[in-house]
């Protein structure tokens, strides 16, 4: 796992993307783990009926994939994850390749903290999610 960044390491305007492709069972195992076994979020019968048409991705799990690059990627391994505003703006379909992309803000240095604006686009470029993100980055360098 790569090492989480501290804050002497990061600097306003930095980007930092990962594409990852959304699958039906990535869809179908989130909303299983939270109780909800009958949905448009995984059944094809019952989303046929709704305004999308298809089995659409839950938006707090396309949320998710924010803070997964958060923790994992950039600032990384260590950050914690204070607080997030998001925008929903286009659905989420299964087959979707999803570039998650994390631009610093600002770095509040005395506070140990970093704005990001998060922004998730599908594979034709259109935004499906957005929001800006509030993280602690790691106190030093974790090996």
């Amino acid at each position: 796992m790569p090492q989480g960044v501290s804050i002497n390491q990061i600097n306003v305007g930095h980007t930092h993307r990962k594409t990852v492709t959304m699958t039906e069972e990535m869809m179908i195992s989130f909303t299983h783990s939270l109780g909800d076994h009958h949905s448009f979020h995984q059944d094809p019968e019952m989303a046929k009926d709704t305004f999308f048409g298809r089995i659409v991705s839950p938006g707090m799990l396309t949320a998710s994939l924010v803070g997964f690059v958060l923790g994992t990627e950039y600032p990384g391994l260590g950050t914690i994850y204070v607080s997030q505003e998001l925008n929903f703006t286009k659905p989420v379909y299964a087959g979707d390749d999803l570039t998650i992309s994390i631009n610093v803000l600002e770095v509040m240095p005395s506070r140990n903290r970093v704005r990001l604006a998060t922004l998730v686009e599908n594979q034709d470029g259109q935004t499906v999610l957005k929001g800006v993100a509030e993280v602690i980055p790691p106190l030093r360098n974790v090996a």
